[in-house]
């Protein structure tokens, strides 16, 4: 398949309707020697290219790095994801010792440990940031590609190479682009223009799907809010950024104690200490109605500059829902998926039948259907496979 194409969804207006269609899929090509360079332009300006990549101007920008406009030899556009190789490293060596140290829940209980066995934890650190190979610098997003080589959804945005220039300090992730850039930006205390219930509905069904398909595969993806949201020329919603999603056995509980993603769409069980494993599809959810909750009222629902106020605002407030009659089916829904109890809390197959998303019935989401032959390991036909490729410096 052409790595160019958007797959997108025709839709008629009104109502808006989707279709469960499925996608090709792409294998992900590793460039691991790539080569960065700077060219003169026809008008005497410096061009920086990452192999057949002309990169442009900067689209968006997060903790990894900057995403940039990038243009191949044959002209298409994508979006460049840039990261630092440093930044990265540190990242994964703190997530090394979390590992070999107690967890937070049992510390209180713990009694500090003799200096031999202090001594082993160190050597623990040192084999296993040697296992990890943490000076290969692709193995360090590697559980993101890992993720992202295993989705095949016209609602989640595609992975298309990974670049890496032994030279240089960056490493870079090739997306399809979503021209339309992220849904919207908001933060705390922030006041943006709200979308109509319309747009809201119809980018919601997406996200339903998208996420719909996420955990049918045993992924969480962690870290939903509208940044993350983005959209194609068509206005059809695309999820990015997997960066602290988890992969769990196919069909099971999706039970996790992390307590990753942005705070202000943390659930409350997460808002407290000693919490436990929870239920990481409930997790999920209360971020999907954190997110539909700013496109419709162009602000957070709960909002604290201090962390511990916005988290006891998250466990014991209520969000400020609209008044009008009009809006009874979508306040409805909200007070659903914004159950403070995530074994209350509405699931994923309740959502989709909800009569705000389904219209009293008469535009109903497709039916979920498994598109691809189980992604476990022993498929080897349902997992694209990357392909190495070693691309020589260019002139």
């Amino acid at each position: 398949m052409n790595a160019s194409k958007s797959l997108v969804m025709s839709y008629s207006n009104p109502p808006w309707r989707h279709t469960r269609s499925r996608s090709d899929g792409c294998g992900i090509k590793k460039s691991l020697n790539a080569c960065s360079r700077f060219n003169e332009s026809e008008d005497g300006n410096s061009e920086h290219y990452v192999n057949q990549y002309l990169i442009k101007s900067e689209i968006g920008r997060g903790s990894f790095g900057a995403v940039h406009l990038a243009i191949d030899q044959n002209g298409i556009e994508f979006a460049m994801k840039e990261f630092s190789k440093s930044r990265l490293k540190k990242r994964a060596l703190s997530a090394i010792m979390r590992q070999v140290h107690p967890d937070r829940e049992g510390l209180s209980n713990t009694t500090i440990c003799p200096e031999p066995t202090i001594s082993i934890r160190r050597n623990t650190v040192a084999n296993l940031y040697d296992a990890n190979n943490l000076n290969d610098p692709t193995h360090l997003i590697s559980e993101e590609v890992a993720i992202m080589e295993k989705l095949n959804h016209p609602n989640l945005v595609k992975l298309v190479e990974i670049l890496n220039d032994p030279e240089d300090d960056s490493l870079y992730m090739v997306l399809e682009l979503c021209s339309k850039g992220v849904l919207m930006q908001v933060g705390i205390g922030e006041k943006v223009t709200p979308h109509s219930k319309e747009k809201c509905r119809r980018w919601f069904r997406d996200l339903v799907m998208a996420i719909e398909y996420l955990h049918e595969r045993g992924i969480l993806h962690r870290d939903i809010k509208p940044d993350n949201l983005l959209l194609t020329e068509n206005d059809t919603l695309k999820v990015v950024d997997f960066g602290v999603s988890e992969m769990f056995d196919k069909g099971s509980e999706m039970m996790t104690s992390k307590s990753t993603g942005s705070p202000a769409f943390i659930p409350p069980e997460l808002c407290v200490p000693k919490h436990g494993k929870v239920s990481g599809k409930a997790v999920d959810i209360w971020s999907m109605g954190i997110s539909l909750y700013c496109l419709r009222f162009g602000r957070l629902p709960f909002e604290h500059a201090g962390i511990f106020d916005l988290f006891e605002a998250i466990r014991n407030d209520e969000p400020q829902l609209s008044s009008d009659p009009e809006e009874s089916q979508f306040n409805d829904l909200m007070r659903k998926i914004l159950n403070k109890s995530p074994q209350s809390r509405i699931n994923m197959r309740e959502i989709r039948t909800h009569p705000w998303v389904t219209q009293n019935g008469t535009n109903p989401l497709p039916q979920y259907e498994d598109e691809s032959p189980g992604l476990d390991e022993s498929t080897e036909c349902s997992v694209p496979k990357v392909k190495w490729v070693e691309i020589p410096g260019l002139n």
